[in-house]
This record gives C-alpha cells, structure tokens and sequence, in this order.
C-alpha cells in the first residue's frame, strides 16, 4: 500500500501509517524510560534482569519503522522484518518477565545462563533460514509456534509477577505493561486467523489497526508510569517537603 491510494483505501493507509507511527514513538519514549529506570531506580540486584525486556521494547521499535515502510514505501522485506519483531518482541519479554518473577521468589532460573542465548539463535537461524530459501510455509510455522507460545508464556509471568511484587515499582510497570502485551496479542491472533481461516481480511486490518494504536498508547503510559514511579522515590528525599525538620 502507498500514499498513492484515494479514497477509502487511502484513509486506511494513513491510519496505519499512524497506528505504526504511535508504536514507534511509545516504543522509543518507553527505552529511555526503562534506561533511566534501570540505572537510577532499581537495586543491583534487579538491573541485569531487565535487558530482556530492553530487547523487547527495542523490537517494537523495529516493528512500528518496518510497519511505516511497508504502509508509506511498500520497502521489500518490510512485511518479514514486522512479523520477525513481533515475535522478538514477546521471546525477550518472556525471558525477562520470568526471570524477575524468579528473582522475587527467591528461586534460581529454571533457565540455564545459557538458555534464552540458544533458544533465541535457534529462532533466528530457522526464521531466517527459512526465509532465504524461500520456504514459506515453515516460516509460517516458525512464526506460528513462537508467537504462540511466547505470548502465552509473557502474559501468564506477567499477571504473577504483579501479584508477588504487589506495592513495588516492579509490580507497577509490569501492570501498565501487560494491557500492551495482551492487545500485542490479539493483533498476533488476528494474523494468525487471517492466515490459516477464511476470515475476511478487512475484519484483520480493522483488528490490526486498533490493536497497534493501543499498543502505542499502552507503551506510552508505562513510560509515564515510570516517570511517576521515578517522582515518587524522588519526593521521599526533597528537603521542601519533610516535617519537623529545620534547613
């Protein structure tokens, strides 16, 4: 599709263009959220689990300029570049999402250090593989199983991961992320429908379009969410506030 198209055709391309567009942008306000979070917030303890989901919030970043290439240019290879961050974009939450659970419970990763470097190679050598041969269908299939089992993986750690850090920082930009996380996955579900039924693609456009702006807008609250979590710790130290005390 291009900016070309008139009529009802180029309504829907310039609301994808910025459907993908408010990913990109809450996307990117998010990482540098998450930066400053990481290096000025949290404890030691808790820093290198959060990578992960760096990574992550970097494939959305991916996702949102390959989709604006795709709606406005119609760049070749843009379409496997979004689907291939879509599925990146859940493989490095899951791992992160379930190491801070881990973490918060006292236990060891059930994952070996070396776990989530082999399973993420192995879904990149077989997705790329796969797409330089021009096999289509085990793409698909790569593609189907990661999305799959790595957006069920992330939700359900996330949901636990509210409920055992209740009252922590954690807890709280995790909760403003999962509502991105679950429309993430009715946009992957949508797809995926799209793909393997007979589903009318104006019904998957329509769901793709709404999922992505809220994805965008989630993305973009749980960088507010942290800015705020950042504001608090910081009034519990501002001098202008405390009672009882004499400068």
């Amino acid at each position: 599709m291009t900016l070309l198209q008139t009529g009802n055709g180029e309504v829907a391309t310039v609301a994808l263009a910025l459907a993908y567009l408010a990913v990109t942008v809450g996307a990117l306000v998010l990482l540098y959220s998450l930066y400053g979070y990481v290096r000025g917030l949290l404890a030691d303890t808790y820093r290198e689990r959060w990578w992960y989901l760096g990574a992550g919030v970097g494939a959305a970043v991916v996702y949102g300029v390959a989709g604006l290439a795709d709606v406005v240019a119609s760049v070749p290879g843009a379409p496997e570049f979004q689907v291939g961050a879509m599925l990146f974009f859940f493989l490095f939450l899951a791992f992160g999402v379930r190491d801070l659970y881990s973490l918060e419970r006292g236990e060891e990763s059930p994952v070996p250090s070396w776990g989530p470097y082999v399973v993420l190679g192995g879904f990149i050598v077989a997705w790329w593989v796969g797409y330089a041969l021009d096999a289509g269908a085990f793409v698909h299939a790569v593609e189907t199983v990661g999305l799959t089992v790595a957006t069920s993986y992330t939700i359900v750690y996330a949901v636990l991961t509210v409920r055992v850090e209740e009252g922590t920082s954690i807890a709280a930009v995790v909760r403003h992320l999962l509502p991105a996380l679950v429309c993430f996955a009715g946009v992957v579900l949508a797809e995926q429908l799209g793909q393997y039924t007979g589903v009318s693609p104006a019904v998957v456009t329509a769901i793709e379009l709404v999922g992505t702006v809220l994805v965008g807008a989630f993305l973009f609250t749980t960088a507010v969410a942290i800015e705020q979590q950042g504001g608090e710790v910081r009034r519990m130290y501002d001098r202008t506030t405390w009672r009882g005390e004499s400068l």
